[in-house]
């Protein structure tokens, strides 16, 4: 048993992300029955966070500031202990990570812990918000069941973070009930732009780029991409889960539309490679009219109407992030002209179906790095 004092504080944070192309292909099997089956996804700075606090007492609180509850146990009350659904992925990474420091004889239960967490995504955004929380938990909780932090060092995500990405998949499954897609993970953990292609048994994650690459891509796609949220809360499980059925009892050309899908992406990548922003925009238009008809409800009469106006004004491309049927959207536009950029953004914000369903622009900056992990 450990008994000297480890640690006062681990941060974490990670990015969420926007999904330009490629959602909805990265949940296990469906990528299996698809041709060069490929996600890109643009890592945010609208952070998941997440703090571990040591303290003397032997309890445990477990805390979702952006969510305002809280539930305070005794270590031997945590088996049992029945949470509200905002604090149930705290209890299960909280239990998962306490059993493996509790085999590697690090475990004091004279030390309490304070696990605290908070989100700058609005709920039910679609920027893969809940995962990248998980992210920002694991972290933390990784870093303080390792053997590591007897040296004040964090667990390193280059060199776990595919392991970490399993163990979160795993989890949160046990919490929506659907299968899980995993491109949220990656971003969170990698941050960046990130072009993921899905195969059997390993995935092969590229960066196109990041915090060591040439930066112009990352600042080309902040000065052409608009986010807005539609002031819509939805639940991606939901979604996801019909595509997922339809997909595997072969319903329809829903095959056919992800294979679709497949090949846009794979577009993007080619045009993001070349710096190629006219055919960025016309690889990610290409790919949301595929998405737009997988089923009923991806979109919604505001979002449409968003889509066709910045379209009409010189806009190239609308997609929705994540699932849809709410949460956030975005626009692209084919040059960085700061002008055009705000006569858009202005005229989508002060229309009146935007004023009627609450949307709003998202302000961001790209994330040029994932998981960041800093003990005091």
């Amino acid at each position: 048993m450990s008994s000297g004092r480890t640690f006062r504080k681990i941060h974490s944070r990670a990015p969420t992300r926007i999904d330009l192309a490629g959602g909805t292909v990265d949940i296990w099997p469906i990528y299996l029955f698809l041709n060069q089956p490929t996600t890109i996804n643009l890592g945010i700075d609208l952070y998941a966070e997440a703090e571990l606090v040591e303290n003397d007492t032997g309890h445990v609180l477990l805390r979702s500031g952006d969510q305002g509850t809280e539930l305070k146990l005794e270590w031997h009350e945590l088996d049992q202990a029945k949470v509200s659904p905002m604090l149930e992925l705290h209890l299960k990474y909280l239990l998962f990570f306490l059993a493996r420091k509790k085999n590697a004889n690090l475990f004091d239960p004279a030390h309490g812990l304070t696990l605290t967490t908070s989100a700058k995504s609005p709920a039910g955004a679609g920027l893969g918000g809940s995962s990248t929380l998980s992210i920002a938990m694991i972290g933390a909780l990784a870093t303080w069941a390792s053997r590591d932090i007897q040296e004040s060092r964090s667990i390193d995500p280059m060199v776990v973070g595919e392991r970490l990405i399993e163990v979160a998949r795993d989890v949160e499954t046990t919490v929506i009930q659907v299968p899980a897609g995993l491109q949220d993970y990656y971003g969170a953990m990698f941050g960046g732009v990130q072009s993921l292609r899905w195969l059997p048994a390993i995935h092969d994650r590229k960066w196109l780029a990041n915090e060591t690459m040439a930066d112009d891509l990352m600042q080309g796609l902040e000065k052409r991409l608009i986010l807005f949220y539609s002031g819509q809360s939805r639940n991606s499980g939901i979604n996801n889960w019909a595509l997922f059925k339809s997909f595997m009892d072969r319903q329809g050309s829903v095959r056919e539309h992800f294979q679709a899908i497949a090949d846009a992406t794979c577009k993007l990548e080619k045009a993001l490679k070349a710096r190629d922003w006219v055919g960025i925009g016309e690889a990610i238009q290409e790919e949301w009219q595929v998405r737009r008809h997988l089923a009923s409800g991806i979109s919604t009469p505001e979002m449409d109407q968003a889509f066709a106006l910045a379209l009409n004004e010189g806009a190239t491309a609308g997609k929705i992030c994540g699932a849809g049927g709410g949460g956030c959207f975005f626009v692209y536009l084919p040059t960085d002209d700061a002008a055009l950029r705000a006569r858009i953004q202005d005229k989508i914000i002060s229309s009146e179906f935007a004023r009627t369903g609450g949307i709003r622009a998202l302000p961001f900056q790209a994330s040029r790095k994932g998981l960041d992990i800093r003990i005091a």
